[in-house]
């Protein structure tokens, strides 16, 4: 199969993260389909509104997509206060948008995949190193446990691996720090710069190709050494 017949389906494609990948893979010649929690502008080939606590929707979504190559999650929520903050309905919701979202999606999904298809779950380095949100940090790390059982239980070989990076240059996160926040990221970091989104994007687009086969199961920290 040529690049060209190939398909990609981005889940979170209103994310900056997910609009930047939808972007790359159409440039590569991919037939792309990118969710949208809003409704889609009617105009565009490439967004679809999915409601993903709707089977009937997420089976809908599958049946348009007929078969995927690259499967691509970059959805979730970050809260951003600590603990004692959450109230009880914060907790599930933080569980719910950054995990059990994910799987419920999955579970419908899962049976479309081609073999040898890639699914790239984008996490956060939270998930590994925590964060001042523990509750956000713990989401995130169910992501990792996810990640790895799935590897495990894989057949016809397709891959699931998941991308943690730290700030991403260029992001809607990124954009809402202050300016004395960012340097601090910078100045932390060893190599001396953030990952920039497009740079990012070009990490899943080369991991989700044929010549990483065998990687599978493997959460790729992307901080530049800040946490290690």
């Amino acid at each position: 199969m040529n690049i060209l017949s190939k398909t990609c389906l981005v889940i979170g494609a209103d994310s900056s993260v997910g609009r930047a990948l939808v972007e790359h893979y159409v440039l590569a010649g991919y037939q792309v389909i990118g969710t949208t929690r809003r409704l889609a502008d009617p105009t565009s080939e490439n967004h679809l509104y999915v409601d993903l606590e709707n089977a009937g929707s997420v089976k809908a979504l599958a049946d348009k997509v007929e078969t995927i190559d690259v499967l691509i999650f970059c959805i979730g929520a970050l809260p951003g206060k600590d603990l004692q903050h959450y109230s009880d309905e914060d907790l599930q919701e933080v569980f719910h948008a950054n995990v059990i979202i994910v799987i419920k999606a999955l579970r419908h999904l899962q049976s479309y995949l081609n073999a040898h298809g890639a699914v790239l779950f984008i996490g956060s380095i939270a998930g590994s190193a925590g964060s001042y949100d523990e509750a956000y940090s713990a989401s995130k790390a169910a992501l990792v446990g996810l990640t790895k059982s799935l590897a495990k239980k894989s057949q016809n070989g397709v891959r699931f691996n998941c991308i943690a990076p730290g700030l991403i240059e260029g992001s809607t996160m990124f954009e809402g720090f202050a300016e004395g926040e960012i340097e601090k990221h910078v100045q932390q970091t060893p190599v001396g710069k953030l990952i920039a989104l497009e740079d990012l994007v070009k990490i899943c687009f080369d991991i989700s190709q044929p010549h990483w086969a065998s990687l599978n199961g493997q959460v790729i920290d992307i901080n530049g050494g800040r946490y290690v």
